[in-house]
């Protein structure tokens, strides 16, 4: 019974990880550029069990013969959290601000942090503004990174145009160009928050195969219909196991007050 507690609350803990996410990615559908993602759900190895108080030799503590019983699984754990990146759907929305990556890049931000100096996020939301100080952001706040350091228009909103290659443009000058990356392996990609990336192999490269196109965004690859189905599914589960607890208290409290109890 106590091992039934036990693989009923991992099921639940591994499934509100699940149901989290979904509900995540739900949260997501509307932002730019965002990935969602996908959970692989394994079981622990399974265990064998063997016939106990088998007759043993005196002179050693090992079993001198047993009976297998067969085996039994011991509960279920999260494998893996991956990230699909697969294109969202392109819309125009005519901001000059808006920028789409055609490709397989993404755009490099400046994402340190407090002991970080210099470190770099990488993202698809190409729904920019420009701050108080003039810096080309994201909506979250990174400043968006050129091949020379912060990309900085100060008060150019409406004047800066961007090339198919990333060029920035003010009143036909160029006067930067952003930085952007591309990946041999996107599982070198850890995703921070909604949709920043940090790339903890260092395995970012020049994007050669990535161009840009100015007021356009990629939406996020979230299907609604998709995750709302699973998240159904999710939580039945969930509530499957629940119950199976509740089965199991009941029994153990009939085991410990009942059976061999003197009437």
């Amino acid at each position: 019974m106590l091992r039934g507690l036990y693989m009923a609350t991992s099921g639940m803990d591994v499934l509100q990880t699940c149901i989290d996410g979904t509900a995540n990615d739900i949260a997501n559908a509307t932002t730019p550029g965002y990935k969602k993602d996908t959970y692989l759900i394994r079981s622990f190895p399974e265990m064998l069990m063997i016939e106990k108080g088998g007759p043993q030799n005196e002179k050693s503590s090992l079993p001198q013969k047993t009976r297998r019983i067969g085996t039994t699984g011991i509960g279920a754990r999260l494998a893996e959290v991956s990230t699909d990146f697969t294109t969202g759907i392109i819309r125009e929305t005519g901001n000059k601000t808006d920028i789409l990556l055609k490709g397989p890049g993404f755009f490099a931000v400046d994402a340190s942090g407090q002991g970080e100096p210099g470190r770099v996020g990488y993202t698809r939301n190409g729904a920019f503004k420009i701050d108080e100080e003039g810096y080309l952001t994201t909506a979250g706040g990174y400043r968006v990174l050129g091949e020379n350091g912060e990309i900085s228009l100060g008060d150019a909103e409406l004047k800066f145009d961007v090339e198919s290659d990333g060029s920035i443009t003010v009143d036909g000058v160029r006067v930067e160009r952003l930085r952007l990356a591309e990946f041999s392996s996107l599982d070198s990609l850890y995703k921070e928050s909604d949709d920043i990336f940090i790339d903890r192999d260092g395995a970012a490269e020049t994007a050669s195969a990535t161009t840009v196109k100015q007021g356009f965004l990629e939406g996020s690859n979230v299907n609604l219909v998709d995750e709302m189905v699973s998240l159904i599914k999710v939580t039945r589960a969930y509530e499957a196991n629940q119950r199976m607890i509740q089965s199991q208290d009941e029994l153990l409290a009939k085991a410990v007050n009942e059976v061999g109890s003197l009437r």
